[in-house]
């Protein structure tokens, strides 16, 4: 595995994000560029734009939690608990400061950023935000037009921003690239920085995006901490991998699951089985996930190792039905590190299966090629520190979790804003959401 930019990380992280809201595809791109646009008029150092760059990406992660919808985005009708979701995300996760503040004051007025250096920038990507939002808008009068309303608005945005923006409309190369969102994001790879990201720093990325893909839906929550921590310990078992390889399966396992942020609430967190075809809508999530994660440079093996989790020895997997030597040995284990962590972790429509009991399922699918034999029975043989593993992992997960929260809570607030309703599921019927 090669260790990507940061950049490459956060576009990818910025398309995932456009899947959740698809009405605003390329915001969080759109938005970034003009920010640092706008922070190159004004004669920001380099360090101070890379942290610019990673916030306006980030600006909306709280919407994800939120459940949030468009129209609130649009109006600000609900900015106050997105902006504040998004900064607990950002502190859970160990980012700098500043990029959590930024994140936070996104959509703080001028008047009341004024005086704290990290909300004055907040205050430059939310000037970003809003024209992205007006540009949008289908009677948009075009670029100068929106520029000049905005710049009315002196009560909301700094009047050196707004000064910068204006040189920006009468760019005419500015305001051509403007529309086109590929072109944006090559300017912005052009201008990024171009060292990797360290394996830390990568890993920290990386787990803050599995919290987003996890709070989707309460049924997950701690999901993809599992497998990731199943699926090392159990690759490191097998003697087959060095410590790269490890890292690269511990990684596979934080964003296997990234197909989920295309899938809608209601069908995740139905309190029954699912119908056909909502079954056939929740199965695109590994193709979602394969599409995203090749767009990754340096991550084909994450791809293909957490892209393929629910492939089958039998070919009878999907998305591509792949078997035989097609199928990795490492994308046989995340499969096999899936099933486990479905099968025994608790979920809020129940709880979850004694291992013994999981590792019956486990050999019956094994016996039916739906998962590799050798690494089943791999995992009983050492199923005892195996689980201890994927139970710290979890832990750990879980702790994140309540500090997010808690993080969440505004004053006097008794629930986290973000909360989502928990279901139980009707015994009744099979949940089928067991081991998807």
């Amino acid at each position: 595995m090669r260790t990507p930019r940061l950049f490459d990380l956060l576009s990818f992280f910025s398309t995932a994000l456009d899947i959740v809201t698809p009405a605003l595809a390329g915001h969080h791109a759109r938005v970034a560029w003009l920010s640092l646009r706008m922070a190159e008029k004004l004669g920001y150092d380099r360090r101070t734009r890379t942290r610019l760059l990673t916030a306006a990406i980030l600006h909306d992660i709280g919407t994800v939690p939120m459940k949030t919808e468009t129209r609130d985005l649009v109006f600000e009708i609900n900015e106050g608990p997105h902006c504040r979701a998004g900064w607990a995300f950002c502190k859970t996760a160990g980012l700098p400061r500043t990029i959590c503040n930024m994140v936070l004051h996104h959509h703080t007025p001028w008047n009341a950023a004024r005086h704290d250096d990290d909300a004055r920038l907040g205050n430059l990507i939310h000037l970003a935000d809003r024209l992205d939002i007006l540009l949008r808008a289908q009677k948009t009068e075009g670029f100068a037009a929106e520029v000049e309303r905005l710049c009315r608005q002196r009560e909301k945005f700094a009047p050196r921003y707004l000064e910068a923006l204006h040189a920006l409309a009468g760019d005419r190369e500015i305001t051509e690239q403007s529309g086109r969102t590929q072109s944006m994001l090559r300017h912005l790879g052009e201008i990024a920085p171009q060292e990797g990201l360290s394996p830390q720093k990568l890993l920290k990325v990386c787990g803050l995006f599995s919290q987003i893909i996890d709070s989707k839906s309460p049924f997950t929550a701690t999901h993809s901490s599992g497998v990731a921590h199943t699926a090392r310990a159990l690759f490191r078992r097998s003697g087959l991998a060095d410590a790269t390889e490890l890292s690269a399966i511990f990684v596979a396992g934080l964003l296997h699951d990234i197909g989920k942020l295309a899938v809608p609430s209601d069908i995740l967190e139905k309190p029954a089985a699912l119908s056909p075809d909502e079954f056939d809508i929740i199965k695109r999530h590994a193709e979602v996930g394969l599409q995203l994660l090749g767009g990754v440079p340096g991550f084909a093996c994450i791809r293909n190792w957490g892209g393929l989790h629910h492939e089958r020895p039998d070919g009878s997997g999907y998305p591509l039905g792949l078997s035989g030597r097609s199928f990795p040995l490492p994308a046989r284990i995340m499969a096999v590190a899936d099933v486990f962590t479905a099968l025994t972790e608790d979920r809020p429509y129940r709880e979850g299966m004694p291992v013994g009991e999981a590792l019956e399922i486990m050999r019956d699918m094994a016996r039916r090629d739906a998962l590799d034999r050798d690494m089943v029975s791999l995992l009983a043989d050492d199923v005892e520190r195996i689980n201890q593993a994927r139970l710290r992992g979890q832990g750990k997960a879980a702790e994140n979790f309540q500090q997010l929260r808690v993080l969440c809570r505004k004053p006097g607030k008794a629930e986290p804003i973000w909360a989502a309703s928990v279901h139980v599921c009707d015994e009744s019927k099979t949940c089928d959401r067991n081991v998807i």
